[in-house]
């Protein structure tokens, strides 16, 4: 199962995260067959999928494994923290494993909630903006098409946020979107890497040719003038 080792910290964490309560949720599943996509050779898909889903190899894998280097461990520590909320809510278990791998790292607690905070104000920031402009996107005026609502709701059901968030941001579906140039301006303002990954959520949504030149049109406002979709 030939991975980067920052890539295989990233997924054994994740695994904890998910196995936090005893039981995979579909979400937390779907979040992992996604990672495991994007960062492994698809010969060793299997392999993985097969190594997360029990928790015994996956605690044993764990406790094998070489620390990572110290400038690996806030990157792998927020993918798990990402991980906790993939289902809408975040239990004690949950922060308990993500407090357990800090350990080990030789992070320290006021450390963790710091970063922690930031992770949070983020992944918030994250999720309105997948919604914004999967809206400003799809919507022809004031809405987005009846055909358009359930590919919406079921990307803003697989953002990292709450139930509660979730439900307000699946109503936008029914609102006017946002000004575009006001939204492209917001999408400017993030970490690149937030950047792609907005658009990236929203491109298997962008269909028909009118919402992919807006698509196009505030990505490279947005300062991501290399995109393709």
């Amino acid at each position: 199962m030939p991975v980067s080792p920052e890539t295989e910290w990233v997924l054994i964490a994740s695994g904890l995260i998910a196995h936090a309560d005893d039981e995979l949720d579909g979400n937390e599943v779907e979040r992992l067959m996604a990672i495991i996509d994007e960062q492994i050779p698809e010969e060793d898909y299997s392999d993985w999928l097969s190594l997360i889903g029990d928790k015994a190899r996956l605690e044993a894998h764990y406790a094998a494994l070489p620390d990572p280097p110290e400038a690996q461990h806030r990157v792998v520590l927020e993918q798990a923290w990402t991980m906790a909320m993939v289902d809408g809510d975040r239990s004690a278990a949950e922060l308990v494993v993500l407090a357990r791998i800090a350990e080990r790292f030789g992070v320290e607690p006021m450390q963790l909630e710091f970063w922690r905070a930031a992770w949070t104000e983020a992944e918030q920031e994250l999720a309105i903006r997948v919604a914004e402009l999967a809206v400003v996107c799809l919507s022809n005026d004031d809405s987005l098409d009846e055909d358009d609502h359930s590919p919406f709701l079921d990307l803003i059901e697989r953002l990292p946020t709450s139930h509660d968030e979730r439900e307000r941001l699946g109503a936008l579906a029914t609102q006017p979107p946002v000004d575009s140039a006001e939204l492209a301006r917001a999408l400017a303002a993030m970490p690149r890497a937030r950047r792609l990954q907005a658009f990236t959520l929203v491109a298997p949504l962008i269909q028909a040719d009118a919402a992919r030149a807006r698509y196009i049109d505030i990505a490279k406002t947005a300062g991501l003038r290399d995109i393709a979709i």
